[in-house]
């Protein structure tokens, strides 16, 4: 398994973190047939989406912002709305490989999103 150190700068935000997981997979196994993608926080999510305009990204980010209803949370921290947008979004995604290149479509990348930040965070990249 690799770590993945991701730094974010802005409470919600979306950070192609693609090219890593590549780099992960070069070094654990090319040869491997599944990558698997992992976000250990629960104020954190990783999603597959569209990487060749970055205003995608960010109007993910401001749109994730505006899903959440004014309501009142009795969580203490104040972060209610970012676990409740993480369970929405997931922890993982699985990516298949082949010929030890991640196969994703023409326009997809891998996006760790912070919906909590900024923050330091952590991904764990495993292959079978």
């Amino acid at each position: 398994m690799k770590t993945i150190e991701v730094r974010t700068t802005t409470r919600t935000q979306l950070v192609n973190i693609t090219s890593q997981i590549a780099a992960a997979l070069a070094e654990l196994d090319p040869g491997a047939s599944l990558c698997h993608v992992f976000v250990p926080h629960t104020t954190a999510a990783v999603v597959i989406n569209e990487s060749a305009d970055p205003d995608v990204a960010r109007d993910l980010a401001a749109a994730y912002q505006a899903m959440v209803p004014d309501i009142r949370f009795a969580h203490t921290e104040g972060n209610s709305d970012s676990h409740l947008l993480a369970t929405m979004l997931g922890s993982s995604v699985t990516i298949p490989v082949d010929g030890g290149r991640l196969k994703l479509g023409t326009w997809q990348g891998v996006f760790f999103v912070d919906l909590d930040g900024p923050r330091n965070r952590r991904v764990w990249v495993s292959v079978v």
